[in-house]
């Protein structure tokens, strides 16, 4: 007989070490390590693993790990066979040898290898024993049952500023200080599993921790009390978005930004921590503030469309007596998304910075002095971003979000950089992002938000979602979405993907089979762009240094450089295959450019501020983003291919996914809109009557998509965000 568990589970000893074959899985630590090297797991598919193995032998219905990893969370029905085929292959278990994982049909799964159980003294012990114990130890198999404990990236653009997101630094020092030393008895503990919290603060005092939890498109404020784990809704649930939170001096308030939808500008507020009525307290502010030692003054950006500068600015904190201590003007920026850093002992301000160079766009961390403004740069080798900033209690340091120049995939980490100058060092090095960061007084606990993005192709004939088929299994090929889409005309697909460990193009049948790797180089290739006749395949990459628009042959044998600037991006045939359009991002606002595919020099094609372009099917019309500077914002436009003012601007205002595309019939132009949390393609018709919503996908995002050749089948990327908060102890020498 077996027990199929349904409804219950038993409760865990803290701190267990679960052995099985040569696999180490640390429940305290959440690691899975195999003969002591760490196997990179995204959250959710670690959750699977730990209550697997704390119910091992067990059968496991489907709708208790559902009811287990996604409470209160709509799933659909292929979520968790793909995690479990996810799990598979990091424990590197064959289809045809389920040593591990056997699935039980129309029962569930169980965990079957044998394990051995200990507690963290009990292990660490085995570990500095002696053979004799360990071979003896070995032999023992304990079989407590145990209960399972208990998962959108923010991601936010400011194209009116520079255009693009900064991506890497180059600043040169002669002579490094050595990185600080890191803890060797780093903590870490999952504090949400719901898989939607975002932007996490700890307050001064430890005892709280803020979060944003987006449920079905709208957003509230909650806090967890850490000795309780209790956690409070403080604020209504809202279709508005949260910039960033960040807790007052003492303890008790908690203030923080909203944007509206579309985001044009920030209002700061402040709230009680313990619940209350906010108070509004700044108008027109684009970053979380951050307060003086002295808890009397408060530091944020702001920025400036029109005149194409962003500020550091203080003030009381109440709003008042405002003052800028230093301005950027484009294309150089301080990067408002992640605000500023207040040093301890009051003199400086901390914050990212970017600009675009020679060698492309780029990110630093520096410092600011309040007292004149003079600019320090804190970083020694080249970054690909920087973030959220926050200081050692001593000043001797910063802790950031950032992701450095070696790094060939997509996921940033938390990073330690010496103060004044010097070598920064890893605090975590794994395949998942992590965004936003926030340390207590004390300086011992951080919390931060750990990110995965889990998605799968899928081609819906017509359009039509209810019958959509899926392309492959489920992914956590983490920002890939943003390296481009399409197909060929001999209907395989060509996407961007991080699957090399780098970002490379790749290509593959309709039916998900027959992957091939059409990019091998060190440098970043993305957005592929094929000629009607499909023979060649325009692209963007760094390999010249900045990023330019090259040109391939349908098969990636051979490929020259077309473009030499700083960042140009979307490149987008002419019908004819004898001109590309692109957008250029080297000057204070993008601009539309144009050059032949034989070659020779590029000319700029539209005069006003404009990006993402794409040709209509009959090559007489391109659609795009254009600046509308009275109202602050890009919105969809028509413009003749011939160039001069718009034929039509359109109101819709794009999202996170800026992607558009025509239709097959060229008579609209489509796009991702996201509502109630769920993603659909939606069409605006070009002679400006009402949007036609073209797909009704029932849940998750989608990431891009294309229209095949033909018109009659579209491709596109779908899957969610899993967004938890962490907290880490002692992650640094005191």
């Amino acid at each position: 007989t077996c027990l199929i568990i349904a409804e219950t589970s038993m409760t865990a000893p803290d701190q267990r070490i679960y052995l099985f074959d040569d696999f180490c899985l640390d429940v305290n630590q959440c690691e899975l390590r195999r003969q002591g090297e760490i196997i990179s797991l995204p959250p959710k598919v670690f959750d699977v693993l730990r209550v697997m193995v704390e119910n091992r032998g067990r059968i496991l219905a489907k709708e208790f790990l559902l009811r287990e990893l996604w409470p209160d969370t709509f799933v659909e029905d292929g979520t968790l066979p793909q995690y479990i085929f996810l799990l598979r292959k990091a424990l590197q278990e064959e289809a045809s040898e389920h040593r591990y994982i056997e699935t039980v049909p129309r029962r569930g799964y169980r965990f079957i290898a044998a394990i051995q159980e200990l507690s963290s003294e009990e292990y660490h012990r085995q570990q500095n024993g002696s053979a004799a114990f360990t071979n003896e130890l070995s032999r023992q198999n304990y079989s407590v049952w145990t209960k399972f404990s208990s998962p959108p990236i923010v991601w936010l653009f400011s194209i009116l500023l520079v255009g693009v997101a900064a991506t890497v630094i180059y600043w040169l020092t002669k002579n490094p200080a050595k990185p600080l030393p890191l803890a060797r008895n780093m903590q870490i503990a999952k504090l949400t599993t719901s898989g939607k919290a975002a932007l996490p603060v700890i307050s001064p005092d430890g005892r709280y921790v803020a979060f944003v939890v987006d449920q079905a498109g709208k957003q509230s404020i909650w806090v967890r009390q850490l000795a309780a784990a209790n956690e409070v809704q403080i604020s209504t649930p809202a279709e508005q978005d949260f910039m960033g939170l960040t807790f007052a001096p003492d303890s008790n308030d908690l203030y923080y930004l909203v944007y509206g939808r579309p985001q044009i500008f920030g209002t700061l507020f402040r709230l009680p921590v313990l619940g209350g009525s906010a108070t509004k307290l700044i108008e027109d502010i684009d970053s979380p503030v951050a307060f003086a030692p002295d808890g009397k003054r408060l530091a944020f950006v702001r920025l400036e469309p029109l005149e194409h500068k962003s500020h550091l600015v203080i003030a009381d904190v109440k709003g008042g007596d405002q003052q800028i201590v230093a301005t950027r003007k484009a294309p150089d920026y301080f990067h408002a998304d992640n605000g500023v850093a207040w040093s301890p002992d009051g003199k400086t301000l901390a914050c990212a910075a970017g600009s675009t160079g020679a060698n492309g766009p780029f990110m630093s961390l520096i410092s600011v002095s309040i007292s004149d403004g003079k600019e320090t740069p804190l970083t020694t080798k080249p970054w690909k971003f920087v973030g959220k900033a926050a200081w050692r209690k001593d000043g001797s340091g910063l802790i950031a979000i950032a992701r450095n120049q070696e790094s060939p995939l997509s996921a940033t980490q938390l990073w330690s950089f010496p103060f004044p100058g010097g070598e920064p060092s890893h605090i975590t090095n794994d395949l998942n992002a992590y965004a936003s960061l926030s340390t207590n007084s004390a300086g011992n606990k951080l919390v931060t938000q750990q990110s995965t993005r889990v998605s799968s192709f899928w081609i819906a004939a017509n359009a039509d979602a209810e019958h959509a088929v899926q392309l492959n299994s489920a992914t956590m090929d983490n920002y890939a979405h943003r390296l481009g889409l399409t197909w060929t005309p001999q209907g395989k697909l060509i996407y961007g993907s991080y699957a090399s460990g780098n970002a490379d193009l790749w290509q593959m049948n309709l039916d998900g089979s027959k992957p091939q790797q059409l990019t091998v180089d060190p440098q970043v290739d993305f957005a592929p762009a094929l000629a009607r006749d499909g023979k060649n395949i325009a692209f963007v990459s760094n390999r010249g240094g900045g990023y330019g628009i090259w040109l391939m042959d349908a098969n990636g044998q051979t490929s020259r450089q077309l473009t030499t600037g700083q960042a140009d991006f979307s490149p987008a045939f002419t019908p004819d295959g004898k001109w590309i359009f692109y957008a250029s991002f080297a000057r204070e606002l993008p601009t539309i450019w144009k050059i032949a595919v034989a070659g020779g020099e590029a000319a700029q094609w539209l005069e006003n501020p404009a990006y993402n372009p794409t040709v209509s099917p009959d090559g007489k019309l391109l659609a795009l983003y254009y600046a509308v500077p009275q109202e602050f914002v890009f919105k969809l436009a028509v413009v003749p291919v011939t160039g001069g003012a718009p034929l039509r601007i359109f109101a819709f205002v794009p999202q996170d996914d800026a992607n558009i595309r025509w239709s097959p019939d060229g008579q609209m132009i489509t796009y991702v809109a996201t509502k109630n949390g769920v993603s659909n393609i939606w069409g605006q018709p070009l002679d400006g009557s009402p949007v036609k919503q073209i797909t009704n996908f029932k849940s998750d995002h989608i990431f891009r998509f294309a229209w095949s050749p033909d018109g009659k089948a579209l491709v596109c990327e779908r899957g969610f965000f899993v967004n938890d908060v962490v907290l880490l102890s002692d992650f640094l020498p005191s």
